[in-house]
């Protein structure tokens, strides 16, 4: 029994050292890629932030690309928790349902900034990554099936499902980046314009 709980205890221990060496990898991996830009940072400069030795560096990523994949692939995880736990707030129309979720991630992005911090210093590369990494296409298919959802009850528009996700996606991440960047517009304003853009497009002038 003994041996048993001490086995258990071992184990619980060696998989939160395990989280925490994965979680310090990416918190490092953030700060370089914005300090630095994706092109000059190197592998040797994330294990030097992290304090780690570079074999454990290497239990966890092969290459700083992956590091950076799993970068968005943590903040699409987050943000799209985020937007779903605003279940309760059930829309009455697509307007409706638009603001809530791009003020829900505009209010997020607006105090987890390094994202676009990272995206602003390396728009194509960091685009081409962000298109990949599989959660964020997850997240972009759970948005798809909210809206499918919502034509079927008849309180959406009959619009071309695969169209929306694919246009709103970088409109809200062009206008999110200028919010980051400029801080000229508030997050009221910010949504103001991805709703009333995407409305035009889809609605036209109905």
């Amino acid at each position: 029994m003994i041996r048993s709980q001490k086995k258990i205890e071992f184990s619980s221990k060696r998989e939160l050292t395990k989280t925490n060496n994965r979680s310090l990898i990416i918190a490092s991996g953030i700060n370089v890629f914005v300090d630095k830009g994706v092109a000059e940072a190197t592998v040797r400069d994330i294990i030097r932030a992290t304090g780690l030795a570079s074999g454990t560096f290497y239990n966890y990523f092969k290459s700083k690309e992956e590091v950076l994949v799993a970068i968005f692939d943590d903040f699409a995880s987050e943000i799209g928790e985020n937007i779903r736990s605003q279940k309760h707030n059930i829309p009455k129309d697509f307007e409706d349902f638009l603001r809530i979720k791009i003020s829900t991630f505009l209010n997020y992005i607006n105090n987890k900034p390094e994202i676009y911090l990272i995206m602003s210093n390396n728009h194509n590369l960091v685009t081409n990554f962000s298109i990949a990494t599989p959660q964020i296409i997850l997240e972009i298919d759970y948005l798809k099936e909210e809206v499918v959802e919502g034509i079927n009850e008849g309180i959406f528009p009959k619009i071309d499902v695969d169209l929306f996700a694919l246009v709103t996606r970088p409109v809200v991440d062009t206008i999110a980046q200028e919010m980051i960047l400029q801080k000229k517009l508030s997050i009221e304003e910010c949504t103001d314009r991805c709703v009333n853009f995407l409305l035009k497009g889809f609605l036209g002038s109905k």
